[in-house]
């Protein structure tokens, strides 16, 4: 049988779930890559150089760009031999918000999210001004332009989005600003210097925030380093079933269980950061 590779969408986080069969026995390791209409090529997170255990296997890209039609690409090796590859295409078709935050380490905490600002791009470069006596002009000595700082302004509604946001930005990782790309941005990987939370309604109880983080472009993390943790939890799945013979009946794979989002949007398995009970 020959190495096949299937690509389907999962409407929760809007990802990209990557079916590959037909692994030959002898099989160590197999990588997924995906290519974007530039040429650019990126691999997909937690498949790259990922143990075989099967013949099958099952990746999630969570940062497919929207509206873009990529090529995702399955090699397969027993140690440094290629041993097969399969590709498809896939399209991720979006217009119902136009933005979302992706938490690269834990996709629980992506959500998506009104951008009320992101006005300008701040390039700054290293330079030297250097000033001759009688001479008009200065000598100057200049160096590439770092990415650019910027001040990201996004909106959420509901207190869950709220410790959505701050798990996603206090956890010291990079993380994704995932767009449409008629909006000017498509997928952009920021790193954050500073946030602000703000209450933008006057009535205590209300639910609203407002987010202003100072952000600057870096590169998107390394792909075999900065894995995701499956979504699911023990406390879900404990609150979820009865007993281990109910969720047998309902779950038919452990794949299935581990990338089980809640049913219900508010019941975030995030704990409230910092703790506001105590």
């Amino acid at each position: 049988m020959a190495v096949a590779l299937t690509a389907t969408l999962e409407p929760d986080r809007l990802s990209a779930r990557l079916n590959v069969t037909g692994i030959p026995a002898g099989a160590t390791t197999y990588t997924i890559t995906r290519t974007s209409p530039s040429g650019n090529s990126a691999g997909v997170r937690g498949a790259v150089g990922a143990a075989v255990t099967g013949t099958t296997a099952i990746a999630r890209d969570w940062e497919v760009p929207f509206d873009t039609t990529v090529t995702y690409t399955v090699t397969v090796y027993q140690d440094t031999t290629l041993v097969g590859t399969a590709t498809a295409t896939f399209t991720v078709t979006y217009t119902d918000c136009p933005a979302w935050l992706v938490d690269i380490a834990r996709p629980t905490n992506s959500l998506p999210v009104v951008i009320e600002s992101m006005r300008e791009l701040d390039f700054a470069v290293a330079a030297g001004v250097h000033r001759v006596l009688n001479r008009r002009a200065p000598v100057m000595t200049t160096l590439p332009a770092w990415t650019p700082s910027t001040e990201l302004i996004v909106l959420t509604n509901t207190l869950t989005e709220r410790d959505q946001v701050r798990a996603l930005y206090g956890t010291g990782y990079p993380f994704l600003l995932r767009t449409d790309p008629v909006q000017g941005i498509g997928n952009m990987y920021l790193g954050l210097t500073d946030f602000v939370e703000e209450r933008f309604l006057s009535p205590g109880d209300a639910p609203e925030r407002r987010f202003r983080a100072a952000c600057v472009q870096v590169e998107r993390p390394d792909p075999s380093l900065f894995v995701p943790t499956a979504p699911n939890t023990y406390a879900n799945v404990k609150a979820t079933f009865a007993t281990y013979a109910a969720l047998k009946a309902a779950v038919g794979t452990y794949d299935q269980l581990a990338y089980t989002f809640p049913a219900n949007p508010d019941a975030n398995p995030t704990p409230p950061w910092l703790p506001d009970d105590i």
